[in-house]
Order: structure tokens, then sequence, then C-alpha cells
């Protein structure tokens, strides 16, 4: 009875590990396809916000603050839309992408931000 709970246990802990790897390779491809789709653009000196930015890449590119950027985005700080690509978080709460990113452009360009 012994051997069955340790095979059980083993198998189910293998499973989980092969689930996290997966999650965490699709993930860095993921991120890989969009680093390079913008690579010239994220090498160069160019700070001009864009719908294919996350707000954590706003954030370090720029320095503006995620408390401005969800303010004009009208929605709540989370984990998860730090690493969502500005036109999905318009897309999902069905804001103007384009004024929204205007918006975060003209913040940018203040200083003390």
């Amino acid at each position: 009875m012994k051997d069955k709970k340790k095979v059980i246990f083993w198998s189910l802990l293998l499973i989980i590990i092969v689930l996290l790897t997966i999650l965490f390779a699709v993930r860095t491809a993921q991120k890989y396809e969009t680093w390079k789709q913008h690579t010239d653009y994220l090498k160069s000196g160019n700070k001009t916000i864009q719908d294919w930015m996350t707000v954590n890449l706003i954030v370090n590119r720029t320095g503006i603050p995620k408390v401005l950027i969800y303010n004009e985005l009208g929605i709540n700080s989370s984990f998860t839309n730090d690493r969502k690509h500005i036109s999905r978080l318009c897309q999902e709460n069905n804001i103007n992408c384009t004024q929204v990113v205007a918006r975060l452009n003209s913040l940018e360009d203040k200083p003390g931000t």
C-alpha cells in the first residue's frame, strides 16, 4: 500500500513540475516574440508609448508611475494587468486605445512625472 502511495505522490509531483515548465516556457516564448518584433524600437532611444507595450515596459522606459497609467486606463492595478499589452487592456475594458496612448504620451512629456 505504501508503494502505491509513493508512486501516486511522485507521479503527481512530476505532472506538476511538467505543467509549470510548460507554463514558464510559453510565457518566455511570448516575451521573446514581443521583443523580437520590436527589437529595433526597444534598442532605440525612442520613449514614445505605443499600444503593444505592457504597463511594466512603459514604467521602465518612461518612468511614469503605475498609478498614473492605471488612472488613465480607469482600471485597477494587478499582477496580471501589469503584464498585458495596453491594446489588450483597452479591448477588455472597452476603452479607446488611441486616446489612452495619446494621453499617456502627453504624461511622458510632462516634467516631474
